[in-house]
């Protein structure tokens, strides 16, 4: 089960007329810059948004600060490329700094057989995140060199534009639970298998399993219990001055490599470099 829905009725993304649409969408666009800003910080990878989105090794698109728009894909442009072997597993766990608390309000009773307790999650201000996600691995795309030399007579015949960036590692989780808040007093309260609170990242191994009971101030929520991919890392095509393309790794947009200078192909004489 994927589940993405917004603070209303299950299944109600966004709203139902012009002006609240609108002032959604100015919302939104705070609290996706919030969220991608956060991850990155956190983790040095970009974050998918809506964080639902799935994104795959060797899709190719664009960045709007830190929002990754696709456009098209490797396999599109007639560029082949092969995946490396997946990391080991493991769990990733990350909460806005003094924004989220997660309390255990103690057992329900018994249904089925089944203790269950009542667990609350609270969020002291707009955009606040809390994120579970196990079973995580990463796959990379080999050979980059290769990648980039493949990758050449695109630039020199305008396929590839100099903006693009190519996904070139990629985040996998198992089950995951992603919420944010749309504001200060967001409250969400589980009721869940008492006998899992004990486990790690007890939420999101029960992200199919638990029933919100309860929920106030929620801008996004992400319960995935067949995973997702909501961390990647990405590769663009750049010039060192007065040097030849080199496929490097992008970084955030303060962290880009200062020696790095995005040019467009027709600045550079036709066969001087590459």
């Amino acid at each position: 089960m994927l589940a993405l829905t917004s603070d209303g009725a299950a299944g109600s993304v966004w709203s139902r007329n012009l002006s609240d649409d609108l002032a959604m969408h100015r919302g939104m666009v705070a609290i996706h810059e919030q969220y991608t800003r956060e991850m990155y910080e956190k983790y040095g990878y970009f974050a998918t948004w809506l964080p639902s989105t799935r994104v795959e090794l060797g899709d190719v698109g664009t960045f709007s600060g830190h929002r990754f728009d696709k456009v098209t894909t490797l396999s599109e442009l007639g560029v082949a490329f092969q995946s490396g072997v997946s990391s080991p597993r493991a769990d990733l766990e990350y909460s806005s700094s003094g924004a989220v608390s997660v309390t255990t309000d103690g057992a329900l009773g018994v249904v089925k057989s089944t203790p269950l307790a009542s667990v609350s999650i609270t969020f002291a201000r707009e955009g606040a995140t809390y994120f579970q996600a196990s079973e995580c691995r990463e796959q990379a795309i080999e050979n980059l060199a290769q990648l980039q030399t493949a990758l050449m007579p695109l630039c020199h015949n305008g396929t590839w534009h100099p903006d693009y960036v190519v996904v070139t590692r990629l985040v996998s989780t198992g089950p995951t639970m992603i919420l944010i808040s749309s504001r200060g007093d967001t409250r969400v309260e589980l009721a869940l298998n008492a006998d899992g609170l004990g486990t790690p990242l007890p939420l999101a191994k029960a992200a199919g399993n638990f029933v919100m009971t309860a929920k106030s101030g929620l801008a996004v929520s992400v319960l995935a219990d067949e995973g997702s991919t909501p961390l990647f890392r990405a590769s663009q095509m750049r010039r060192r001055v007065l040097g030849r393309r080199e496929l490097v790794f992008r970084g955030g947009d303060d962290d880009l490599d200062l020696e790095l200078a995005a040019v467009g192909w027709d600045d550079v004489p036709a066969g001087s470099l590459g």
